[in-house]
């Protein structure tokens, strides 16, 4: 009983996400669809996972490894067990998700409350449950970006090092998955925690070489295989929709004639191979399959979408990716203003609900009133129409239709994005002290984090930017929950200033402030833990906030509340130190 009311937050998180689920597949009939293990271009033909997954994952070059990996392995499982293994799998995972959600507002000072309807409403949003019925990538991207979140909030409560291996591993499998996060920002995130780590920055440093060093071993592994060090060879393909086939056909024709771009330029990007005849040398055979067939073998359950079963991984693929990089910063350059053109088309996708994707528009036939309702009510959706069920083209500059902008989600990316940046400028000109800086780096990360994917999202794809919106959504949710909670903190210590006067010293209203603004910001009707100590309602014995170990506490000789100074020290010996509470230290 007791275990129950202290985390009943979790345990209604919990309620609400099978009962979901289960509605969902029982009453809208949802379908978990396993057709990419045939046709997604993020895979291998599923034959050479299953049979030869060390030799096919050595002789990767379109796609990072890691998602391979993890349908290869679940291949391994009988045939009529493949299915319900993943989709068990991916409903673990979205329920990982919406723990990790509440785990975050909660350690950030939220109400459980107000924390479980935050969450709740997050995992019923159709952009989650429906690409959680979808055997892609994009759910366990997702997964993988918030378990970092509490990693990284664990770590500037508790300074465990095991802690910063986590975030660590976190972000490296995120850059092993998803070709949109470069080496560059994992090495960016993981200096952000190094900076932090002040006091214990070796043990920190050991903690997180070894997934840093994993994951550049890989490049380097590209480089020797590919001679390209990055993980993805799909760069070319998609600046070019954004840059070269944003030009009118006609234009394309005629700068291909003047030699001022390669004939690729007429073919659209990630068309079949034979759509490439005579444009690029053929490579020679090498024996490997994933290497030389131009299409993924056909299979029957499920069925193969022949439409898709392009080998992307084909050789013939690096010299066309190549081709088309080089047209496209030749695009970039002369015709600067036909990339403004699409970058602009590519951010209006982006605030597009993200359930407006056309591989999911089956299972979201199912789900049309709860989408229409959500997207209205919650995402500010105001347009009509409904999300597109084809591919988008060239023809159409890759645009999908009148736009349906969620406004509420352009308002939360402004406000997240513009608050954030405050509060990190503010907190680099004051210099936080060394408790107060684990609220700063977690701040900084999310704001990162959040930035990085709106611009590399928007500036090197057009056609697909609501989807990866999906990785960002969470992490503005967190970010604004975090911004409330520290503004609603500072703004308590400042009336706890005020209300004691000068003549309580600032030693006192440092310490008192501190109390008295944890018990304001309780919106629960009762009082709740000081920022330094535990949350009985989140079942964790970490601080509630990240800020919670600037509570100075009582220096060692110093009178308790309520007795009496020793005669010998009078009553100078009572107060804490000036000097060691204006910044929240423990005075000395």
């Amino acid at each position: 009983m007791v275990l129950a009311r202290r985390h009943w937050g979790a345990l209604a998180v919990v309620t609400s996400f099978v009962v979901s689920r289960l509605a969902l597949a029982n009453i809208a009939r949802l379908r978990f669809d396993n057709r990419p293990l045939n046709d997604a271009a993020q895979l291998l033909d599923r034959g050479q996972l299953r049979d030869n997954l060390v030799e096919s994952l050595l002789n990767l070059h379109a796609q990072p490894p890691l998602f391979n990996l993890f349908v290869g392995l679940g291949l391994r499982a009988p045939s009529e067990l493949e299915t319900p293994l993943f989709h068990a799998f991916y409903l673990a995972v979205g329920l990982g998700i919406a723990l990790c959600l509440y785990a975050v507002l909660r350690r950030a000072g939220v109400a459980t409350s107000w924390a479980v309807v935050c969450t709740v409403l997050f995992s019923w949003s159709p952009g989650v449950f429906l690409y959680e019925s979808w055997l892609h990538y994009d759910h366990l991207v997702v997964l993988l970006l918030v378990l970092s979140v509490v990693a990284l909030q664990r770590y500037a409560a508790e300074r465990r090092p095991s802690h910063a291996a986590l975030f660590a591993c976190a972000l490296g499998a995120v850059v092993l998955t998803r070709s949109l996060f470069h080496l560059a920002w994992l090495l960016a995130a993981v200096a952000l925690l190094v900076v932090m780590a002040t006091g214990d920055r070796r043990r920190v440093l050991a903690a997180v070489s070894i997934p840093v060093l994993i994951v550049v071993g890989f490049h380097f592994q590209r480089l020797a295989a590919f001679g390209t060090f990055a993980l993805s060879s799909s760069l070319g393909g998609s600046l070019a929709r954004i840059t070269v086939f944003q030009l009118p056909e006609a234009l394309r024709e005629t700068m291909v004639d003047e030699g001022r771009l390669s004939a690729v330029s007429l073919v659209e990007p990630f068309s079949p191979l034979a759509s490439y005849d005579g444009l690029v040398p053929v490579p020679p055979r090498t024996g490997v399959p994933v290497l030389d067939e131009p299409e993924k073998a056909t299979y029957e359950n499920p069925p193969t979408n022949e439409v898709f079963d392009m080998n992307h991984n084909s050789l013939a693929y690096l010299a066309i990716s190549q081709s088309y990089l080089h047209d496209a910063v030749q695009v970039i350059r002369t015709h600067p203003g036909v990339y403004v053109g699409g970058v602009k088309t590519a951010i209006e996708l982006f605030f597009r609900p993200t359930s407006d994707f056309f591989t999911l528009a089956e299972n979201r036939a199912r789900v049309a009133p709860i989408e229409q309702l959500y997207n209205k009510a919650l995402l500010g959706v105001v347009a009509g129409g409904r999300g597109e069920a084809v591919i988008p083209g060239s023809e159409d500059n890759y645009r999908l239709g009148p736009a349906r902008t969620a406004w509420t989600v352009v308002a939360s990316y402004v406000l997240a994005v513009a608050g954030g940046a405050v509060f990190l400028l503010r907190s680099l000109i004051r210099r936080p002290s060394a408790a107060q800086r684990g609220v700063v780096v977690v701040v900084g990360f999310l704001w990162f984090t959040t930035v990085y994917v709106f611009l590399v999202s928007n500036l090197i794809e057009v056609g697909e930017n609501n989807r990866f919106r999906l990785y960002s959504d969470p992490l503005v949710l967190m970010l604004l929950a975090t911004l409330i909670m520290e503004w609603r903190r500072g703004r308590a210590r400042r009336l706890a200033l005020h209300d004691d006067g000068p003549e309580a010293g600032d030693g006192a209203t440092s310490a008192n402030g501190a109390e008295v603004g944890a018990a304001r910001v309780s919106s629960e009707g009762r009082t709740s833990p000081a920022p330094g100590g535990s949350s009985p309602e989140s079942g964790c014995s970490e601080p509630v906030s990240t800020e919670s170990s600037a509570t100075p506490r009582p220096a060692e000789g110093s009178r308790t509340s309520g007795s009496p100074p020793p005669p010998h020290q009078g009553a100078a010996a009572s107060a804490p130190s000036r000097a060691g509470t204006r910044d929240g230290s423990p005075p000395t």
